[in-house]
């Protein structure tokens, strides 16, 4: 089987990821993150949005993701291989709208592509390689937020969860967030309803959280709310 073979086979094997012979002795495996189509529109999409939910951000900004541009599927990619001798035969040259990478070892290059793309494919599993990576360049948010301006609930949940080994990283749109260990850990709107990341510290305010809704009158959230961040 010839490279072009080679190719073929890959591209049918490995959708969206392409492979391309620029004819010089170099390959270059690809994922054109802005031209996805079809059932790959949004390949991968969820594992960088559930990152930007436990790092307490927007998913979108109105129009497009906060996280999962090429250069982040870069630093994803590196880390699924750190430590691997053959990552250091392979360069990047990826851009906002999608990743690229290239090497003159066409095996390397392509049992690369096949081995990321089944990891892509697990979602749970590339959610947590995605976390893990884009995490290690976050300082931890560490800074005590005042409480001072916070509705009756969002005031009370602080103080329960200060108690508890939390920090507040403040409300914004509604919603109070907290973390935990420098990392993302719980958000909370004035409903009482939760979006978390599921550590243990979690689910044992999460009882305590809902009974603090029940016991302070709901209040207007236009009003005596200050935003803290």
């Amino acid at each position: 089987m010839d490279i072009r073979q080679q190719i073929k086979k890959f591209d049918e094997e490995n959708k969206p990821f392409y492979m391309v012979d620029h004819g010089d002795g170099e390959y270059s495996l690809c994922l054109p993150l802005s031209s996805l189509k079809g059932e790959y529109s949004d390949f991968g999409q969820e594992a960088f949005n559930q990152y930007a939910v436990r790092a307490g951000e927007p998913v979108t900004d109105g129009r497009f993701y906060t996280h999962g541009d090429g250069y982040e599927w870069e630093h994803v990619f590196e880390k699924t291989f750190e430590g691997e001798e053959n990552l250091k035969k392979i360069s990047f040259d990826c851009e906002a709208g999608g990743f690229f990478c290239y090497s003159n070892d066409f095996e390397i290059l392509a049992e690369y592509g096949r081995r990321f793309r089944e990891i892509c494919m697990k979602e749970q599993e590339f959610t947590e390689l995605v976390c893990s990576a884009l995490s290690e360049d976050r300082q931890p948010v560490e800074e005590e937020i005042s409480t001072e301006g916070m509705t009756p609930f969002f005031s009370a949940v602080a103080e329960l969860a200060k108690d508890k080994g939390f920090k507040l990283k403040g409300v914004k749109d509604g919603a109070l967030t907290l973390t935990l260990k420098g990392e993302f850990a719980v958000m909370v709107d004035e409903t009482g309803a939760i979006n978390y990341h599921p550590h243990n510290e979690v689910f044992d305010i999460m009882h305590e959280v809902s009974e603090l809704r029940k016991s302070i009158p709901l209040e207007d959230t236009a009003q005596g709310m200050q935003m803290n961040m």
